[in-house]
């Protein structure tokens, strides 16, 4: 299954091929070029932010578009690369000024 940039997922955790433990939401940073050319996604974290927030994090603003069940931040600063097997479903999609939030810190962040 291919999913895209934007696509809020699950994924296993720890990342691990094949694993059934506990999945965790992630969201889709990369493009379809990533994926075409190596079977790879990079996913930026997704978290209750439980024990706090920190200061990059962005409030996903439409729980019901992205799938999520409680309120959730993305956690740009934190990002990992993982294959599809890695990836157990797509839940949802984020929303256009959750979109544009994350673009622009990613931007920042990366060039």
């Amino acid at each position: 299954m291919a999913f895209s940039r934007w696509d809020v997922v699950a994924i296993n955790y720890p990342f691990m091929e094949g694993d059934t433990g506990k999945h965790r939401p992630g969201l889709i940073v990369s493009t379809d070029r990533l994926h075409s050319a190596h079977g790879l996604y990079i996913v930026a974290m997704i978290t209750t932010a439980r024990t706090g927030l920190r200061p990059d994090d962005i409030p996903i603003t439409d729980l019901n578009r992205s799938g999520l069940p409680v309120p959730c931040v993305i956690r740009p600063a934190r990002l990992t690369t993982l294959n599809s097997a890695m990836i157990h479903r797509r839940a949802g999609t984020l929303g256009p000024k959750d979109r544009n939030a994350t673009a622009a810190l990613l931007k920042a962040f990366l060039l």
